[in-house]
């Protein structure tokens, strides 16, 4: 028998979503140990569909970044 527990939203489970480490340790989570794993007695599930939300999310990311230091190299002057 298996117990899940639901935890109600929360400010900062909203902050998380947006965490890239989230999704980082998300991905690591399905590949290292498999798509159901129990912690501290929490059934945790992930499925490929919220893997490939965190993939898109970290390229998201990746690309937002890159693209921030892009533009802070091209305005900077040596002198």
């Amino acid at each position: 028998m298996h117990f899940t527990l639901q935890i109600p939203f929360l400010p900062c489970s909203a902050l998380s979503t947006v965490n890239p480490l989230t999704h980082l340790v998300s991905g690591i989570r399905y590949f290292a140990i498999g798509s159901e794993f129990s912690s501290i007695g929490l059934l945790y599930t992930y499925t490929q569909g919220e893997v490939i939300v965190s993939f898109l999310a970290l390229l998201a990311f990746a690309g937002i970044m890159f693209l921030i230091a892009r533009w802070r190299f091209t305005r900077v002057t040596v002198t």
